[in-house]
């Protein structure tokens, strides 16, 4: 559950960061060097995302100017959000930075260290706007691209779109062309960094929305699959306690990483993984719970629970028609779900009730 402003005051992060550490902190005791590349302005170190990092580059603020410009646009203001665009644009900065522009400086960070090293590095070429070198495009032209990107953005605050299936199709191919853009980027790190021999966690942050519920992108809460199922690929084996088929959330990401250097850590699989977001624009709460053949979203308002939709996942990747609420999967799910609730209220009052004693 997530307050209004914490995208806009890092504090936020900040607190919570240094309160839980962060894998690199972790790593960095071990005897690991640590470094990030990392061009996503709400990963950054302006959140406090560095802590922890002994070379840390997100490539912003390199002025006094821009970080008072980035500020405003947090604070919601239109003309600063368009002038930040407008210059990182030009600038080729921020979202618009490709992962070739920086793939010298990975490699040049990493030939530097000597061994154990951990490195991060945060793609944002499969991410909005989809923008991909020529050499590199397979299904769209330079037009095209452009022309479905203005559309995208278009789409952003859009609950009920009309868009015609050819333009569908033409939003997925540009997207298709920033994935494949990105396997490029991984097979340049491989060759590049091949004398290491490296250990390789490759996973997504968020899908992308493509329609299936009048809905674009991922920027409109949502806990269905098209945007929480992501990718999670291992370049070595891994072992762990529970069943490896069942869902697996990315909070276990920092086990699968501390296995590689302590052979007695192991990711912790359960029966279900769960998910939560908080919609700003309704003041609502949402929790999904996820098991291999099963799902529930919940939704809360003003403290009061006000749907809930159960699915059978068996056999599909994305979520058909809700079950029946006196079905035995709804009712076997619902008490996890609403513990989830419970869980995160009660956190959220102890947090709220710290901050008014400080």
């Amino acid at each position: 559950m997530v307050a209004r402003d914490q995208v806009a005051d890092p504090s936020h992060s900040r607190r919570h960061l240094a309160r839980y550490g962060t894998l690199a902190e972790e790593l960095s005791e071990l005897g690991y060097t640590t470094g990030a590349f990392n061009p996503n302005a709400y990963a950054s170190r302006h959140y406090g995302f560095d802590r922890g990092f002994d070379h840390f580059e997100d490539f912003l603020f390199s002025t006094d100017q821009y970080q008072e410009i980035f500020q405003k646009h947090l604070s919601d203001s239109t003309v600063y959000t368009l002038l930040r665009n407008f210059r990182n644009y030009l600038r080729r900065e921020e979202a618009f930075k490709t992962w070739d522009r920086y793939v010298d400086q990975i490699e040049q960070w990493a030939t530097s260290q000597s061994e154990p090293f951990f490195l991060w590095v945060f793609s944002l070429d499969t991410h909005f706007p989809h923008l991909s070198p020529r050499k590199h495009r397979k299904w769209s032209t330079l037009f095209k691209q452009y022309y479905y990107n203005w559309r995208c953005n278009q789409l952003i605050d859009d609950l009920d779109p009309d868009l015609s299936e050819r333009e569908v199709q033409k939003i997925i191919d540009i997207y298709d062309d920033s994935i494949r853009f990105g396997d490029v980027l991984l097979a340049e790190l491989r060759n590049r960094l091949a004398g290491f021999d490296p250990v390789y966690i490759v996973f997504g942050d968020h899908g992308e929305a493509f329609g299936e519920r009048d809905i674009y992108g991922h920027f409109y809460p949502s806990l269905y699959e098209e945007n929480i199922h992501v990718p999670l690929v291992v370049s070595e084996s891994v072992k762990c306690n529970g069943d490896p088929s069942q869902p697996i959330s990315l909070t276990q990401i920092p086990n699968i990483v501390k296995q590689f250097t302590d052979a007695n850590t192991r990711p912790q699989l359960s029966t279900w993984a769960i998910a939560t977001d908080y919609d700003g624009r309704y003041d609502r709460n949402l929790i999904t719970v996820r098991t291999k053949t099963a799902k529930q979203i919940a939704t809360w308002q003003n403290g009061q629970l006000t749907s809930t939709n159960t699915y059978s996942m068996e056999d599909v990747t994305i979520e058909g028609e809700p079950l029946s609420d006196k079905s035995e999967l709804h009712e076997s799910l619902q008490p996890v779900v609403q513990r989830r609730y419970n869980h995160e209220s009660e956190l959220c009052s102890i947090q709220t009730g710290v901050k008014n004693i400080l």
